[in-house]
């Protein structure tokens, strides 16, 4: 592999993981403002006897806004963090 396309392929993993980071903080951010993420991969609203609760999975971290009778709150971390009740 020749110096340059050694050089272009690490610019570009960098740009990568540096777009990566941003997402996560824009999502981080907004979470934090009680703000719905904006870079979902896949969403899931549960319907519950005692309330809901919103999932967003992003890349490689979940956000969740419980409306739950026992409390109201957004939790953002890993993607396997376990889902929080009232039990």
């Amino acid at each position: 592999m020749s110096k340059s396309v050694s050089f272009i392929l690490k610019l570009l993993i960098l740009i990568v993981l540096f777009l990566w980071i941003v997402v996560v903080f824009i999502d981080c951010f907004r979470v934090h403002q009680n703000k719905n993420p904006l870079f979902c991969v896949h969403e899931i609203e549960k319907n519950l006897n005692d309330g809901y609760i919103y999932e967003c999975t992003g890349l490689g971290y979940k956000v969740r806004r419980y409306d739950l009778d026992c409390f109201s709150a957004y939790e953002f971390g890993p993607f396997f963090i376990k889902e929080k009740s009232c039990n």
